[in-house]
């Protein structure tokens, strides 16, 4: 259901995440080029192996996350595209659907889980709640 969904928040998104993946484009091309203008100069093979494995994966992650920004740019950029039609066709509404008191989810008090305020807890154990720093 894509009503709701505006079509320049989409196309603002994609240019969102193709400038993260520009930007990270470059910073591997920064990488490449000061990892090969700095090799390491030490005679032990297993340091000389933990350097290249060191680089390759900073090398490889850095060049899957800027493909993964700009592929999911180019799908985000389709979506907008595809909404944009559809509200000009008339098939779409891109006001956002406005939910009851009824169907909004309500989150539990989960800090209060965590330090022992439990709902319909009976008692509190032979101490007085302010003198167990607990919660017990």
């Amino acid at each position: 259901d894509l009503n709701g969904v505006n079509p320049l928040v989409c196309i603002g998104g994609a240019g969102f995440a193709w400038a993260c993946a520009g930007a990270l484009w470059f910073f591997t091309t920064y990488l490449g080029v000061l990892f090969a203008s700095h090799p390491l100069d030490t005679d032990l093979y297993f340091v000389q192996r933990l350097a290249q494995v060191f680089r390759n994966v900073v090398m490889g992650l850095s060049s899957l996350a800027s493909g993964f920004f700009g592929v999911v740019g180019i799908g985000i950029f389709l979506l907008g595209i595809r909404v944009a039609y559809g509200v000009v066709t008339g098939e779409l509404d891109p006001t956002p659907i406005k939910k009851s008191k009824s169907e909004e989810i309500v989150l539990p008090d989960v800090w209060g889980l965590m330090m022992g305020k439990k709902p319909n807890r009976r008692g509190s154990r032979g101490l007085s709640g302010d003198d167990n720093p607990f919660g017990l």
